[in-house]
């Protein structure tokens, strides 16, 4: 199980930045109901976890690195080097998150822009640590499948997470339509990201075959397509556990879309720890693939 330290990073970070912004959303929602005040101690909770997911991730980063202090020496590349980018931009997004929520327990008034900014300042993030795999020596991370894995647990992990919180946070003061509409952006934001992440599979493992029949070079993992299908049943069981996580919450917006914070908060909360636990299996799945 060496895939820990480095499972614990990548799906926490994403899921900070998946929170942030998903706080930004319904904060800015529930603003418009409630007001500045109810609504900021409301959210309050789901961004707290935001930046806890963080800094747990970053402490997970040191865990894999056998100098962690030698991570400074690489800031001094990053017109070359999607690590020091990376560095950089996960030092900016957290630090951010982490001040600005110091400044929300101290003022008790959220901003929805800031928010916002903070949110695209782990998407870049992201978007740097995904660079940062595809640009490796590894066959297997070298394609734009990286990009979509990535991404897409940031948004289906992040909605599921800032859902599950937000639910029982608000569950007694929002109005059937409100409570309502946080689900239903849930549920399209994470069938999109399982949708597109789907469709690639079968481009990838075409692009698999022909990478390994065209390239001369020493890559790794020799053997890619055997690795690949090696993990066939956790890829199989993370898709399964999707596809049922999706269905669950689309049928308690259906069944309960009067009440779908009160009598229709267990599935909703059930629906969501499936999803979750098919990121965690479809992150295994990639790094163990290598």
């Amino acid at each position: 199980m060496n895939e820990w330290p480095l499972v614990t990073f990548t799906l926490f970070v994403q899921s900070s930045v998946g929170v942030t912004i998903f706080t930004a959303l319904y904060f800015c929602w529930l603003e418009k109901e409630i007001g500045n005040q109810r609504a900021t101690v409301a959210m309050r909770p789901v961004l707290l976890t935001g930046a806890i997911l963080g800094c747990l991730g970053l402490l997970a980063s040191t865990l894999h690195m056998g100098y962690p202090w030698n991570a400074f020496h690489t800031l001094r590349h990053i017109s070359s080097s999607w690590l020091s980018r990376e560095i950089i931009f996960a030092a900016v997004y957290l630090g951010a998150l982490c001040l600005y929520s110091l400044v929300i327990l101290i003022k008790g008034h959220m901003n929805k822009t800031i928010l916002a900014i903070i949110g695209l300042l782990g998407i870049v993030d992201i978007f740097c640590m995904a660079s940062l795999y595809y640009n490796t020596s590894m066959l297997t991370w070298m394609h734009a499948n990286t990009y979509f894995m990535f991404i897409g647990a940031l948004f289906t992990a992040g909605a599921v997470i800032a859902l599950s919180i937000t639910a029982f946070r608000v569950k007694a003061f929002v109005n059937d339509e409100l409570a309502k509409r946080i689900v239903i952006s849930a549920l399209v934001v994470v069938f999109l990201a399982v949708t597109l992440r789907m469709v690639v599979q079968p481009f990838y493992l075409e692009w698999m075959s022909a990478a390994i029949s065209t390239n001369d070079a020493i890559t790794f993992p020799h053997t890619p397509i055997i690795a690949y299908n090696e993990t066939f049943g956790l890829r199989i069981s993370a898709w399964l556990m999707s596809v049922l996580g999706i269905l669950m919450m689309g049928y308690s917006v259906w069944r309960y879309r009067n009440a779908v914070f009160t009598s229709g908060l267990r599935m909703v909360l059930a629906s969501s720890a499936i999803i979750l636990i098919a990121e965690i299996f479809n992150r295994f799945a990639f790094f163990i693939v290598k």
